[in-house]
């Protein structure tokens, strides 16, 4: 008896867990705010996983020139909000930031590289899987032909909505 409860506590304990993750990404997709991100994509295919991109942003590469802050403030692992500009068509950043802020659009990364006066940003947004057979036609476009609109919560957290191919959003 004492082992069938246990291995249903267990159990409990792990549907928590995958509960909290998906009440977690459902809540920053139903109230977050919707921003497009210019996108570069990178790799379309994994043997296990199928088919997928590897995304780059814009976003995800910062010049310390156009924004506010240092190099030397900042060190890879740490986290960082980085403030949009929503007003235009694709989100631009306008702000890096060590905590979080207290009003405005930011998403919520991690520095992963420092090189001079410029950051690489990861957000937690960097793949996106689409049906199979379409990772090769998705790799071949570029900047403006692949947008992201994402949601971002009142956190930070982003999660990718859509996938735009050959639109005109950030135009």
């Amino acid at each position: 008896m004492k082992s069938n409860k246990k291995f249903l506590l267990l159990g409990l304990f792990w549907l928590i867990i995958i509960i909290v993750f998906i009440v977690n990404k459902e809540y920053t997709l139903r109230t977050g705010r919707e921003v497009l991100l210019k996108t570069e994509p990178v790799d379309p295919r994994d043997l296990f996983r199928g088919d997928y991109v590897i995304l780059n942003y814009e976003i995800s590469s910062l010049d310390l020139s156009m924004l506010s802050g240092r190099a030397d403030e900042f060190m890879p692992g740490d986290g960082v909000y980085v403030a949009l500009d929503p007003s235009i068509k694709c989100a631009s950043p306008i702000g890096i930031y060590k905590t979080e802020p207290k009003t405005g659009v930011f998403v919520k990364g991690t520095i992963r590289n420092i090189s001079r006066n410029n950051l690489s940003v990861k957000y937690g947004i960097e793949n996106y899987f689409v049906p199979e057979g379409k990772g090769r036609e998705i790799e071949r476009l570029r900047g403006d032909n692949l947008v992201i609109r994402a949601s971002v919560d009142r956190f930070g957290t982003a999660a990718i909505k859509d996938l735009l191919i050959n639109g005109n959003e950030c135009r």
